[in-house]
């Protein structure tokens, strides 16, 4: 008499059938997503930027990057470059963008700035600043940086200072907004809307530099 597979392969089986596939797709993804940010590489560059305004998308979580495609997308975030880039978007578009950049692996960022100005970044990013109410950059963020992406919190390790600062700036700056512009912005411009103008300053400088900074 045969022997029936027993229902523990037949499952095993159908687990490798659906992760085969979903590596498939993730594939085809990433390829279809090489292409359509062809474009987006003439200012972001494939692994970093060479404009220290314009942010490291490498190794970027998918999450963050589709969401913030969307708010450019549908006037969310507003920004003279990425606006009109992003209008014409799909959301099939800006999926297969995000995979291809998170595919890409990122470079190690650079320590540009006197020690310091390291050490006080390097201060608030483990520690916070308890007496302001800000948290440890690195309870969302990560030790190194990496982001979680389930989350939406991205990668900051080895990104352009510059940016930075204009970014938390920005948190910064509509701070009134904060209810409107949804969860995460409103956690990142309570917490920048606490720092001073030189803690930004140097938290930015740590993290360009975070991968190799001892």
């Amino acid at each position: 008499m045969q022997n029936k597979p027993s229902s523990i392969v037949i499952f095993a089986c159908a687990v490798l059938f659906l992760i085969t596939n979903k590596t498939f797709a993730d594939d085809e993804a990433i390829k279809s997503g090489q292409t359509k940010a062809m474009a987006c590489t003439a200012c972001h560059g494939v692994e970093n930027s060479n404009n220290p305004e314009w942010p490291n998308l490498s190794q970027q979580s998918t999450r963050y990057l589709i969401e913030q495609l969307h708010a450019f997308r549908d006037g969310i975030r507003k920004n003279a470059l990425m606006s009109p880039q992003a209008m014409g978007l799909t959301d099939q578009d800006i999926v297969e963008i995000a995979k291809y950049y998170n595919s890409v692996p990122a470079k190690k960022g650079k320590i540009t700035a006197a020690d310091n100005v390291i050490e006080l970044g390097q201060s608030i990013y483990r520690g916070g600043i308890a007496d302001r109410g800000v948290p440890a950059c690195m309870s969302c963020h990560g030790p190194n940086g990496l982001g979680v992406d389930r989350s939406g919190y991205p990668k900051i390790s080895g990104q352009h200072a510059k940016y930075l600062y204009h970014v938390l700036e920005e948190y910064k700056e509509d701070y009134d907004e904060r209810e409107e512009r949804g969860k995460n912005f409103s956690i990142m411009s309570t917490i920048s809307f606490k720092l001073s103008n030189k803690e930004m300053k140097a938290l930015s400088e740590y993290l360009q530099g975070l991968y190799w900074y001892k």
